[in-house]
């Protein structure tokens, strides 16, 4: 609750099914201790894909969220809030 406080910002990351514990984590944080009232911009969520894992030593790259995924939104947070000090990453 501190950093959404501090940054108006929130992404819920889950290695589970998309709506898994990122819906609860979501519904717990807005509504239960309601976070919507820092929110500056819509919350975000990183989960699993909607398949089911592949088979092999990189079935988790391809079905987990990864480093460069959560860069990547992370990044677009902090554009959002300052694109003159986070350019875009083209």
């Amino acid at each position: 609750m501190k950093s959404l406080e501090k940054t108006g910002r929130v992404l819920f990351l889950d290695e589970d099914v998309p709506g898994g514990t990122t819906a609860y984590m979501m519904q717990e944080v807005l509504e239960r201790h309601h976070g919507y009232r820092w929110l500056d911009s819509p919350p975000r969520t990183l989960a699993a894909r909607a398949h089911r894992p592949a088979y092999g030593s990189d079935g988790d790259y391809w079905s987990k969220p990864n480093r460069e995924q959560v860069f990547e939104i992370v990044y677009e947070l902090m554009h959002e809030s300052d694109p003159a000090r986070f350019p875009t990453l083209d």
